[in-house]
């Protein structure tokens, strides 16, 4: 099961030496989520980060960054997923978010995506669930899906098992591991977070 780890969209101290830890310990999907950053922002970010693990960033926004960096992939937007397809013959993880069961059902191009929220947003107040584990475990059971859907939306360590019991093919964590860190300040507490997580993803094994 893959297990993704969206960035803290707010700017923190230390945040690129929590991220090269978080490598090292096997982060291997980091997406780059900086909703408020300039093109310049985000190559000093990629640039704060050791070249070794840019194969492990993929980047939300500026898409064109992907060859500046070699990074792992692009995760499209809405407004610009009609340009998967430029991207056929090209060696990059290719993703995007949805929001609801039916756009599931045309996602040609991507390797991977989002449905959220999938339990009630940590980090965006208000942001609640959308669906009931029931309808998703339904869903996945009658309708096969070609491409990936990764679960995201309130993720955590306690309800991680949860969602991908549900069908889906992993989980993309954000709030809850960056409240990690910010509760108490340490690098190692956060590590640790993680390493459960991925413990929990790499241990499942789906029933059906």
């Amino acid at each position: 099961m893959q297990l993704v780890i969206i960035s803290n969209p707010q700017d923190f101290n230390n945040e690129h030496i929590l991220l090269t830890e978080l490598f090292n310990a096997g982060l291997e999907f980091l997406h780059i989520r900086k909703p408020g950053y300039s093109i310049k922002e985000i190559k000093k970010y990629i640039e704060l980060i050791p070249e070794k693990f840019h194969k492990n960033l993929i980047v939300h926004k500026y898409i064109d960054l992907y060859t500046d960096y070699n990074l792992k992939g692009i995760h499209f937007s809405h407004d610009n997923k009609h340009l998967v397809d430029e991207f056929d013959e090209v060696n990059i993880q290719k993703s995007m978010s949805t929001h609801s069961l039916n756009e599931l059902n045309n996602l040609e191009g991507f390797d991977y995506v989002f449905l959220s929220p999938v339990f009630n947003s940590i980090s965006k107040h208000g942001y609640n669930s959308m669906f009931t584990p029931e309808e998703i475990t339904c869903f996945f059971k009658e309708n096969p899906v070609d491409t990936k859907v990764i679960a995201l939306g309130g993720i955590s360590a306690e309800n991680i098992e949860a969602a991908l019991l549900m069908g889906f093919d992993g989980a993309a964590v954000m709030g809850a591991l960056w409240n990690s860190y910010f509760e108490k300040r340490n690098i190692d507490n956060t590590i640790n977070y993680f390493i459960e997580l991925n413990r929990k993803c790499q241990q499942f094994v789906r029933t059906y």
